[in-house]
């Protein structure tokens, strides 16, 4: 825990925030406050953050994702971003991903700058992956950032997979408050 305190507050971890991460959390949030719900706002900005943070932390020196810390660049690290985010909500809200006609696809595609069939596609292909649904993600985030998908590595796979949802799975408190607290409010004004 204290590690964990010490890396969040630490300036490499700000640095990346800022000079990185900052312009394409920016322009999703942009895109999301004008498209949005406010449910969908609190769902998907708080999956965001979470998001930023574990990118910085797999990017940095002893993150799982440190061989492709050289190629983070703003817009690398947005694209990840906005992968990370489809993969993240299609983990969280996997029963309203399932369904085609659901608004959180063109919502996801809009914020990614895709279209809802990429969408729809990642979402398929994260259910019928070979491996597992991280190490799909770890190669579509080697790829994000300019890189060859890397040849399988288990080891690899189990030290991206254990940390991220670890990670993550600390923000479900969050999510399922706020998730809460949304719908007593629309159904007070109902």
């Amino acid at each position: 825990m204290l590690s964990g305190l010490i890396y969040w507050l630490s300036p490499a971890r700000r640095r990346f925030m800022r000079q990185l991460a900052k312009p394409g959390m920016d322009a999703i949030r942009a895109r999301l406050a004008d498209a949005g719900s406010p449910r969908a706002v609190q769902f998907i900005s708080t999956i965001l953050d979470a998001n930023a943070d574990f990118l910085a932390y797999a990017l940095s020196s002893k993150g799982p994702l440190h061989m492709y810390g050289a190629r983070a660049t703003p817009a690398t690290v947005a694209k990840c971003i906005s992968t990370m985010l489809i993969y993240s909500v299609n983990l969280f809200a996997r029963d309203e991903m399932t369904n085609n006609e659901s608004e959180m696809i063109p919502l996801l595609a809009h914020l990614a700058g895709v279209t809802p069939m990429q969408v729809m596609l990642r979402r398929d292909a994260l259910r019928k992956a070979p491996r597992s649904e991280e190490w799909m993600v770890l190669t579509w985030l080697a790829k994000d950032l300019g890189a060859d998908a890397p040849k399988y590595d288990a080891q690899l796979e189990r030290a991206f997979g254990y940390n991220y949802l670890s990670y993550i799975d600390q923000y479900r408190p969050t999510l399922e408050r706020e998730m809460a607290a949304a719908d007593t409010a629309s159904s007070q004004e109902l």
